[in-house]
């Protein structure tokens, strides 16, 4: 019994020293997560915040926010368990660290392995970087929702960064959470940010999945506004006020601009666009004849000039299409081939001008193999047919 009693005597104090409190101690937090030892810095900078001195130092958030930091990026398995929302820790230690150092000419800033100076807006930038890398991967892997759980990493870190708003935007688009979308593209807007891309988004979130076209024609106003010289909103803007049974609005003000300005050709070309849709093709055609003469050049109105020409043509070809074999069919069909050459011919010079004016776009290109095919003009067709696939379209 004696040697019982001597043995715990003897263990008491082992077990007092063991469990010893740890003695707080910046320097070696910091020397523990340059080294890697993310256990030990945690551990040592655990107790670094609760101290009553150190708690009151700067840079002891600062240290804290870079081991955190650490363990939310870690791939070290060892480490990954350590800390429950490390990230949101980190946030709020470097938040803690800019309030106290809030009345301090210089940045906080920690002495890298190189002996270079590293500045917490640096480690910030940094970090956020890391995060916004790893969503673009996951992005390029079709792995949509760690994309989107890396790019709110980043938002965190840097709130006021449009790119990342940007990128989250888009992906959550694709991923079909559209509400999500709306508000990190509303977001970059809101920000400063330059794309009509991020207004195109929204507006075709509203209008399609949403199926909100009156909040989608509100936001059209809004880019329009926003950028106006961009040429496509004014049309979207257009053909929403004709699916909203708007049209009234939509050529009454565009006739309007016109009378006061009859030389600007983008309203021409906008009201020859309506009279189209409302299926006026005379006047739509006269529009962008108007238009056409106010610049030679104008691709778009010679475009949609153009199409007007082959609007009879389709037309005849479905009526062929639907006929049978009788002997009264065959006469009919012989009689509408003879309308469709006419037709063809008729809209011929309308898509040639268009292909000098942008000799790569390809529905102009596969317009003319067909008119040409159909009229049995083969070297042109080839030639056509020739520059499509050096476009990369094989027909």
């Amino acid at each position: 019994m004696k040697r019982v009693v001597c043995f715990l005597l003897i263990a008491i104090p082992l077990t007092v020293f063991a469990q010893k409190a740890i003695k707080p101690n910046l320097n070696k937090a910091l020397n523990s997560w340059k080294q890697g030892k993310l256990d030990e810095a945690k551990q040592m900078i655990d107790v670094c915040v609760t101290d009553p001195k150190l708690s009151l130092d700067a840079k002891t958030f600062f240290y804290q926010g870079l081991i955190y930091s650490s363990l939310d990026t870690t791939t070290s398995e060892a480490y990954q368990g350590l800390a429950s929302n490390a990230l949101q820790t980190a946030v709020d230690a470097y938040a803690k660290a800019d309030e106290l150092n809030k009345n301090s000419k210089n940045e906080l800033f920690y002495q890298g392995n190189d002996f270079i100076p590293i500045s917490k807006s640096q480690v910030i930038s940094m970090l956020a970087n890391h995060y916004l890398n790893v969503g673009a991967s996951a992005y390029q892997d079709d792995d949509y929702e760690t994309a989107l759980k890396n790019f709110d990493k980043s938002k965190k870190l840097t709130p006021q960064d449009t790119t990342t708003y940007f990128y989250a935007g888009f992906v959550a688009q694709a991923n079909e959470e559209y509400d999500r979308a709306i508000v990190d593209l509303q977001k970059y807007l809101d920000l400063g940010g330059t794309s009509p891309d991020a207004y195109s988004a929204i507006i075709n979130s509203y209008s399609g999945p949403k199926g909100d076209k009156k909040k989608a024609l509100e936001v059209v106003r809004e880019a329009k506004k926003r950028f106006p010289n961009n040429t496509q909103f004014p049309l979207v803007e257009i053909g929403f006020l004709i699916d909203l049974e708007m049209t009234d609005e939509a050529r009454g003000g565009l006739e309007k601009a016109v009378a006061a300005d009859p030389s600007n050709k983008t309203l021409q070309f906008y009201l020859g666009y309506v009279n189209s849709k409302l299926d006026k093709f005379d006047d739509a055609k006269k529009n962008f004849e108007a238009a056409l003469k106010i610049d030679p050049t104008f691709f778009d109105a010679q475009y949609y000039l153009a199409q007007l020409y082959l609007i009879e043509a389709d037309k005849i070809k479905r009526e062929m299409n639907n006929l049978g074999i009788t002997a009264a069919d065959k006469k009919k069909k012989m009689e509408l081939d003879a309308e469709l050459v006419k037709r063809y011919k008729e809209a011929l010079p309308y898509w040639e001008k268009a292909e000098k004016l942008n000799p790569s776009e390809t529905d102009v290109l596969d317009k003319l193999s067909i008119i040409y095919y159909y009229l049995g003009e083969d070297a042109k067709a080839s030639r056509v047919e020739k520059r499509l696939k050096e476009l990369g379209v094989d027909n």
